[in-house]
């Protein structure tokens, strides 16, 4: 009789963590993870805008109070609170930093990146998807807008997403099932888009979907979005907080909604006009390297619109968004940064269809353009080198020229690619090279940057302040000084749209004029001051007590030493 065999060794078929981080899908995206999260260190915070929202969310952290925004104590009412709320935990998590400041905005950038290459493989196919993810994820003006602490990248991100939930919920044949909860999704998304930058929140996707109604000459749409329950979800997650702000401040409701949203659309009150057409080329520069792949020839526009009701509606978004803020009095580079989902999914399914010989052609023009650009910037560094310029100046120009020089390696590589019927590469190829040479970019603006940041004036300040010293800027006035200090500073003399609405909550904290800031330096156990170097004249002259401790490109700090207790 033969021995029983031995039971066959059980194997484990499921794959090891390692084998699948060795996945080429899993490996890329950790690669872009690693790169998009280091653009947020080893750099000083710019002025205004990323040291104001740092502050602004450091007061919230340090004070505890939730509700109201401050920005050196003043009531700071030009923007509801999300970002202020994110950051306040970043805070809270990781403490106070520069890195941490940023912290949402990067992470607002990732789940745009998400939400586009989802709607886009469900609606457009795989390959649509992943190349409109990667165009987003590495076109020039949303990589920068994602690694600033600015308020534009927290609302994009939640467009994107209510976006990505209506095209999936409206043209996915397979999601009718979701239906319901992704417009809920959706009506979620733009509640927090409110929270982030105000009324635009609703009245973008109102007019978005109108327009779109009228071009497809049907309303049924209207029926499919889950409209009833969607806004009473939208106002229980989003009104709360303007009841409450109103009720506590009289002056917020005319302040926010009378003046920053209509009194700026309609009128230069913020000195923010701009020519017009300013918005072309934010755009076309914006979107780079993928600008030849607009629809700039009759080939072109076939790949990217065939009629389809997605297109249309993307095409629908990508113009209001644009018109809107081209009609606007007030305009920033940012601000069209909505757009950029849109047109983001239309270029990556243009990229899924382009005949191989025009997308080749294409690259080439791209690697030509970014090879002439840099040879430019180059020639300037020279120029530069030789007028003995801004040490910092070089240095950017520099990295730019590295960046445009890495793109245009990639696209040149790409065309190879491409001969070999290696779509997928060539496209995430220049993506990961424009990813890697826009970060490069900021991290060669550090020497340019801060020097004009708080960063330096607070290394002097610091190490001076006791518990009594008051500190003080003098027509020198930065957000980012407070943020840096741990402290409120007293403004003098300062006529800033951004501070003046709230002077009056924090009397003590604003000096109308030099001679009332004299008076208080006076009176002061002892102070320091940033102030401008053509105010030490008059200073010498009226014999104000005080000795000068650095100069540096943001001004001259300047210190009344402390009295001698009696």
């Amino acid at each position: 009789m033969n021995p029983p065999r031995p039971a066959a060794a059980t194997t484990n078929t499921a794959p090891s963590l390692r084998s699948r981080l060795l996945q080429p899908a899993t490996a890329l995206g950790l690669v872009w993870l690693l790169l998009w999260l280091a653009g947020i260190v080893h750099r000083a915070l710019g002025e205004p805008d990323e040291g104001r929202y740092a502050e602004v969310s450091r007061e919230m952290f340090a004070s505890g109070h939730w509700i109201t925004p401050r920005l050196d104590g003043f009531n700071f009412f030009d923007k509801p609170p999300l970002h202020y709320w994110a950051s306040a935990v970043a805070y809270t998590v990781f403490g106070v930093h520069p890195w941490s400041a940023r912290l949402w905005c990067v992470l607002c950038g990732l789940l745009s990146i998400a939400a586009i290459g989802w709607a886009g493989a469900r609606v457009f196919g795989r390959d649509a998807g992943g190349y409109a993810a990667a165009v987003l994820a590495s076109s020039m003006l949303f990589v920068f807008a994602g690694h600033l602490n600015t308020l534009d990248m927290g609302v994009t991100a939640f467009f994107a997403v209510a976006m990505a939930c209506f095209v999936v919920a409206q043209f996915d044949p397979s999601a009718a099932h979701l239906r319901t909860r992704l417009n809920l999704l959706m009506w979620a998304a733009l509640a927090l888009a409110v929270l982030s930058k105000g009324l635009i929140g609703v009245v973008f996707p109102g007019m978005i979907l109108a327009i779109f109604m009228l071009w497809q000459r049907s309303w049924s749409t209207l029926g499919k979005v889950s409209l009833l329950p969607g806004v009473v979800l939208l106002l229980v997650l989003s009104a709360p907080w303007f009841v409450l702000v109103s009720r506590l401040h009289a002056d917020f409701f005319d302040y926010f909604f009378i003046r920053e949203h209509f009194t700026r659309f309609l009128s230069s009150v913020d000195n923010r006009a701009k020519p017009p057409g300013f918005f072309l080329p934010v755009v076309l520069l914006g979107i780079f390297p993928w600008t030849l792949m607009l629809p700039w020839s009759r080939a072109g526009w076939r790949a990217i619109y065939a009629g389809l009701p997605a297109q249309r509606f993307l095409w629908v978004w990508v113009g209001v968004v644009f018109v809107f803020f081209s009609l606007s009095h007030s305009q920033l580079p940012f601000y069209i940064l909505p757009l950029f989902p849109a047109l983001a999914l239309l270029l990556g399914q243009a990229l899924a269809a382009l005949p191989t010989a025009l997308l080749a052609r294409r690259l080439r023009g791209v690697a030509g353009i970014a090879a002439v650009a840099a040879a430019v910037l180059l020639g300037m560094i020279v120029f530069r080198h030789a007028q003995a310029v801004d040490t910092g100046v070089p240095v950017l120009l520099g990295g730019a020229a590295a960046a445009l020089l890495l793109i245009a390696l990639a696209a040149f590589i790409g065309t190879r690619l491409l001969r070999r019927e290696q779509r997928r590469g060539a496209v995430h190829l220049l993506a990961l090279a424009a990813l890697t040479g826009w970060v490069t970019v900021l991290l060669a603006s550090q020497p340019y940057v801060e020097p004009r940041s708080a960063a330096p004036a607070a290394r002097i300040i610091k190490p001076l302040l006791g518990p009594q010293t008051e500190v003080f800027t003098v027509h020198a006035y930065m957000g980012g000084l407070a943020f840096y200090l741990e402290r409120l500073v007293t403004v003098v003399d300062e006529p800033r749209d951004d501070l003046s609405p709230g002077f009056a909550s924090r009397p003590d904290g604003y000096i109308a004029d030099v001679a009332g800031f004299e008076r208080r330096w006076r009176a002061s156990h002892d102070a320091v001051a940033l102030v401008k170097p053509a105010d030490l004249a008059r200073f010498r002259q009226d014999a104000l007590p005080f000795t000068e401790v650095a100069r540096l490109a943001s001004g001259v700090v300047i210190r009344r030493e402390p009295v001698a207790a009696p």
